[in-house]
């Protein structure tokens, strides 16, 4: 199949890096990223599950990888599967996604990523929200104790901000090492403060994913979002030297996202 290329290159065009997923195409990760890797700096490897190990990138898709790192010059950030229960009463889920996230670790560490990102998903495997969030967050602590006695390295990995008040797990990951993702899609779809989020957590954020969204549907061209929020936002992240990735899923939403971007931060 042949696919449409962006117009342009946009590497080393801001003061952050600029990123967008491996899902932009109809396709699998690596021809996204022989297509994507002339024109962004990172490219985020989405791992969406992990059942069954089918998502698990394989030897051949690392070697590919690392071909691609050395000799397009473009830099990856991973984001871990989604099914990783960190807060779940059960253990042996627990016990999983800890299993889950240091095999994925460890197979990509090779890529030298940038920064792994990481749910402390409020929900349990079965789908459930939990209610008590007192119990939950010991579980959360618990986990993190045996992510660091399994010799995952924390340090690696920023923990996303969801549809919850961040707050109930700042402690945790402001102790533990970990950095944090700036999910602004989530924030402003939950219906939080941003400009509280951007003043308070962007000195300790490694990747910002920015998305917008109409109506409830997530994961839009930011030219969904309104004026004054994307001002608000290219204003936080005029001095920003971390990551900033584009979290959509198709090349109309990501062309759509790189015209609005580049126009707006020209304005300002």
């Amino acid at each position: 199949m042949v696919y449409t290329p962006l117009p342009k290159s946009y590497k080393k065009t801001f003061p952050f890096k600029l990123s967008t997923t491996s899902y932009i195409y109809p396709d699998h990760i690596l021809p996204n990223v022989a297509m994507l890797a002339p024109f962004l700096d990172e490219i985020e490897l989405v791992l969406f599950e992990s059942e069954g190990h089918d998502n698990y990138p394989d030897d051949a898709q690392i070697k590919g990888l690392m071909s691609f790192r050395l000799h397009r010059d473009i830099a990856f950030n991973i984001h871990l599967p989604m099914d990783i229960f960190l807060g779940d009463e059960n253990e042996e889920i627990r016990t999983k996604g800890i299993f889950v996230a240091k095999t994925i670790m460890e197979r990509t560490l090779r890529l030298n990523p940038s920064v792994y990102v990481l749910h402390f998903d409020l929900r349990n495997c079965s789908g459930r929200e939990e209610a008590d969030i007192e119990p939950w967050r010991r579980r959360l602590v618990r986990s993190v104790e045996e992510m660091v006695q399994n010799g995952i390295d924390l340090n690696r990995i920023a923990v996303e901000t969801l549809g919850y008040p961040f707050e109930w797990i700042e402690d945790i990951v402001e102790q533990s090492g970990f950095s944090i993702c700036l999910d602004i899609g989530h924030i402003l779809i939950s219906g939080q403060d941003l400009r509280f989020y951007l003043d308070k957590y962007l000195p300790k954020t490694s990747i910002i994913h920015l998305h917008g969204f109409q109506k409830g549907v997530d994961h839009l061209g930011i030219d969904q979002l309104s004026e004054s929020t994307l001002e608000m936002i290219l204003t936080h992240i005029r001095e920003y030297r971390g990551i900033v990735s584009l979290e959509v899923f198709s090349i109309e939403d990501l062309k759509k996202s790189l015209i609005t971007l580049e126009e707006e931060w020209r304005r300002r």
